[in-house]
């Protein structure tokens, strides 16, 4: 009996490694590896103390950010001309389309985004569709460069390789009007299209809670996501202080809205959604 209770739980440690849920935990416990969860930590971009103009066209990617050089940082803009800080802020999920809360209307600002090299675009808004659930799609006036990045989706089976207990936290990222991104821990169980998060709570083998900050009024729209290999993944926005819209359930959706925008501007390219394929990690059902 003493050699199987031996022999049982490195087998169990091993499967545990294999999966997604350790991976998201311990990628995201690397970058912050040696840092102390301060200010300069947080905040995404360095920007003049002036005006909201000023700090918009002369801002630059922090040296000191986290997650500085991830890809998908540049996929939401760093803010509007005439909208205090960074609320309400729509990400990029095609060169010309993004995602943003359907109670919240950046179709009517100018809109800087910050390119990987420290370039800002301005781009407005032509029309937005909802999509339901407080989702909706937006469409820009013009493509953005490649340099302005675009963020995956998680793909319509991503519940094969998270774990369905519904006490499970995994370890995801967010971002708030102070443009600091941080961790937040998630729960994608109970499959009725939701996503929940507590700065309370810890992933298993993640971020400690220093890493958390909790969303307040004025935080709406702005991403939540998942931080993979060195990508981030799209999976919801602030729509509570406590979750959001779990966008994979809205993939046919979103796709079609974005046909439609499509369309009704005359866009040559019928861009769609990009599902990010987690087929490196074992499915778990």
């Amino acid at each position: 009996m003493l050699w199987l209770c031996l022999t049982a739980r490195p087998v169990q440690a091993v499967e545990y490694q294999t999966t997604l849920a350790y991976h998201l935990a311990t990628n995201a416990a690397a970058y912050a590896e040696g840092r102390t969860s301060s200010y300069p930590d947080f905040l995404v971009i360095k920007a003049p103390n002036s005006t909201q103009l000023d700090r918009l066209t002369n801002a630059i990617w922090s040296h000191s950010f986290w997650l500085r050089g991830v890809h998908g940082l540049s996929a939401t803009p760093i803010g509007f001309t005439n909208v205090l800080g960074a609320q309400g802020l729509p990400t990029m999920v095609s060169p010309r389309h993004y995602l943003f809360a359907t109670h919240m209307h950046p179709e009517g600002y100018l809109t800087a985004f910050l390119d990987t090299n420290n370039v800002v675009h301005w781009r407005r808004t032509l029309q937005r569709v909802a999509v339901g659930g407080d989702t909706s799609v937006g469409i820009l006036d013009e493509d953005l460069p490649a340099s302005v990045e675009f963020l995956p989706v998680l793909p319509k089976d991503y519940g094969d390789y998270l774990p369905a207990n519904p006490t499970n936290y995994v370890q995801g990222v967010g971002m708030n009007q102070d443009l600091y991104v941080f961790g937040q821990p998630m729960k994608f169980a109970g499959g009725w299209g939701f996503v929940s998060w507590d700065s309370g709570a810890m992933a298993p083998d993640g971020l400690s809670k220093n890493w958390n900050i909790a969303i307040r009024g004025g935080d709406s729209s702005n991403p939540e996501m998942l931080l993979i290999g060195n990508q981030l993944v799209l999976v919801s926005h602030n729509y509570t202080a406590r979750g959001g819209p779990n966008y994979a359930y809205q993939v046919p959706g979103i796709n079609q809205a974005m046909h439609l925008l499509s369309t009704n501007n005359h866009v040559g390219t019928d861009y769609q959604l990009t599902e990010f394929p987690l087929t490196n990690w074992v499915k778990l059902r």
